[in-house]
């Protein structure tokens, strides 16, 4: 049962696209869009690697949604999308925390007049080449050069503030089985790692909890299409921002004694 079959089904809306229609390089390809992402080859190799094991996610998910109906459910395959989705979304997050990572260092320098004796620091001789301290020099030098670039940066930033705030939840339930929140103390997360398959996509969905609010279900398919659709992503407004970011850390509520 397909995506469109399921939505005859249960009598909705087709949530997602089909997976022939998504192109093999979607996710590649709005990845490097990103202000300062093409220019890091290590990122643009690891971005084609994220987008090639999502092709196959992809397959390995509709397959298992075509034959949800099934009496004889397809378990081997059902227990491989398991255990490798977990692995798919440490990536993506990973890739997307280091692009966060050196752009708001790039920012931090901007503001702080510093890429000069950054990039010094990086270029000093250390008895070897260090091929990634010298591309990382370069980019300093790039960015003091081209204030667009920086603006670029911040932009993007708070474009995909959203997307990455999801999933940097997601992740930390699923690594650390904590709730991700700000300060000291952190939540335990509710059943961290158990997922149920979504009847739409056939992709492992995943609830996003602190205590016993569910504020939220997340998918890898939801994932991915978040970042395949990057480019055509507008920047929020702070209010946008600010009621995303409450909503995302909701206070603590005490159960009754």
């Amino acid at each position: 049962m397909d995506d469109e079959s399921a939505a005859d089904f249960y009598g909705t809306e087709p949530r997602y696209r089909k997976v022939a229609e998504i192109g093999t390089s979607e996710l590649y390809e709005a990845l490097m869009t990103l202000a300062g992402f093409a220019e890091n080859p290590f990122l643009a190799m690891q971005a084609s690697q994220l987008c090639l094991v999502d092709n196959m996610l992809n397959g390995l998910e509709d397959h298992i949604l075509k034959r949800q109906l099934d009496d004889e459910k397809p378990r081997s395959r059902i227990a491989q999308l398991s255990a490798l989705t977990p692995m798919w979304i440490y990536a993506a997050y990973e890739l997307l925390r280091t692009w966060r990572q050196r752009c708001e260092e790039v920012i931090k320098l901007a503001e702080n007049g510093g890429f000069g004796l950054k990039a010094t620091n990086l270029e000093r001789d250390l008895g070897y080449r260090h091929y990634d301290r010298e591309l990382r020099a370069q980019q300093l030098r790039d960015a003091e050069e081209r204030p667009d670039l920086v603006a670029q940066m911040r932009h993007d930033l708070r474009r995909t503030e959203m997307g990455f705030t999801r999933l940097e939840f997601l992740r930390v339930a699923l690594a650390k089985h904590e709730v991700s929140k700000k300060g000291n103390k952190k939540p335990i997360a509710f059943a961290p790692g158990l997922a149920m398959i979504d009847r739409y996509s056939g992709s492992m969905q995943y609830e996003l909890s602190n205590g016993g609010a569910i504020i939220g279900f997340i998918t890898r398919r939801d994932v991915a299409e978040t970042i395949r659709f990057i480019p055509e992503l507008e920047e929020p407004s702070d209010e946008d921002l600010s009621e995303f970011r409450a909503y995302m850390n909701p206070p603590d509520v005490e159960p009754p004694a």
